[in-house]
């Protein structure tokens, strides 16, 4: 049975679902949550704590990597493009482009750009840290504003406007 939990962060509320001991899926709290069951949401697990303790940790204490065991239920490239987004260092960012070559083919920086736009775990696979290859933002499953957020939290790279 799946679980929920919601986290409030700086970006808002976050709603947390796993699985067992393995996390699914991190939501931006833009929608009703009527969907979910409240048996299901009082119902926390150690994954969904330990989620949240280290989105915390990220968020406060300067959080560079995560340890959280999860499941990607996406196809085998979206799989091997999120892998690829993972390897990007804290504070630092890739282009759409640049991850394509890094898979091997150049020409798939809109394939990328789709598999990143999807990605079910955002901050813990850092997809907010891939941008165009202009230095233009790009988009943001939960909003540019949470893009820059992030980016400015991982301030290394410089202020992003």
């Amino acid at each position: 049975m799946n679980r929920y939990l919601i986290h409030d962060t700086p970006l808002g509320e976050l709603v947390l679902k796993s699985c067992g001991d393995f996390l699914l899926s991190i939501s931006f709290k833009d929608t009703s949550l009527l969907k979910y069951s409240n048996s299901c949401l009082k119902n926390k697990n150690l994954v969904l704590e330990k989620t949240a303790e280290q989105l915390d940790e990220y968020f406060f204490h300067n959080r560079t990597l995560f340890s959280i065991e999860y499941i990607l239920n996406i196809s085998p490239f979206f799989t091997r493009v999120l892998e690829e987004i993972s390897l990007i260092k804290y504070g630092k960012f890739k282009s759409y482009k640049q991850i394509a070559k890094s898979l091997k083919n150049k020409k798939a920086y809109r394939a990328v750009a789709n598999a990143n736009a999807n990605n079910p775990l955002p901050i813990l696979i850092p997809c907010h840290r891939v941008i165009k290859s202009s230095g233009e933002l790009g988009g943001y499953k939960g909003g540019v504003k949470r893009k820059k957020y992030l980016l400015n939290l991982e301030k290394k790279t410089g202020n992003f406007h």
